[in-house]
């Protein structure tokens, strides 16, 4: 078995620092009025945007978790990620009553 620092050190070196300046730059996006949550296509874009992040960090532990095989874990990820994906596609061809 893989010892932390050459399996998991780099996972949370990436998702730690990478999800810092993504939640900073989310937080300048709403600071600055970029991001208007109250309409209905940002709101969209902003689960997008969300979920992008979410999947790139499942993705990446689904695999690590098969390599050093923990599998059970990483398919009850790879199953959250489907259902999230299936959540998302569903609210965003959701119809719409009014044109925005």
């Amino acid at each position: 078995m893989m010892d932390f620092n050459r399996v998991w050190l780099p996972f949370l070196y990436l998702y730690g620092v990478g999800g810092l300046i993504f939640l900073i730059g989310m937080y300048i996006i709403s600071q600055s009025k970029s991001l208007k949550r109250e309409r209905k296509r940002h709101k969209k874009w902003f689960y997008v945007l969300i979920f992008g992040f979410i999947y790139y960090v499942g993705i990446h532990s689904f695999f690590t978790l098969a390599a050093i095989d923990n599998l059970t874990i990483a398919y009850a990820i790879l199953l959250a990620i489907i259902i999230l994906f299936t959540r998302l596609t569903f609210y965003l061809f959701k119809k719409s009553k009014r044109y925005i």
